[in-house]
C-alpha cells in the first residue's frame, strides 16, 4: 500500500530534478534501533529526512516513474 507523502517526498524529487541529479541516501540509527534515512543532495548539502515509510515511498515511486534524477536505493 502506497502512503505517498507529498509534503516530504515531492519537494526532494522536485530539488534534485532540478539540478538533474542522484541525492546521497544514508540511514541513520540509534542505539534504541530508531531509524531514519537522510538524503543529501550533492551539489549543495541541503537534507532530507524520511522515516522508512516515506524512504520505501520514495523508492517506489522512483521506479513507478523512472527519471534521470531522484535517489537511487541503498543496498
Amino acid at each position: 500500500m502506497l502512503h505517498h507523502d507529498t509534503s516530504i517526498i515531492d519537494p526532494i524529487l522536485s530539488h534534485l530534478c532540478a539540478k538533474g541529479i542522484y541525492g546521497d541516501v544514508t540511514e541513520w540509527c540509534e542505539m534504541r534501533n530508531d531509524c531514519v534515512f537522510v538524503v543529501r543532495c550533492p551539489d549543495c548539502g541541503e537534507l532530507f529526512t524520511l522515516n522508512e515509510d516515506e524512504y520505501e515511498d520514495l523508492v517506489r515511486l522512483s521506479r513507478d516513474e523512472p527519471r534521470a534524477c531522484g535517489i537511487l536505493p541503498i543496498a
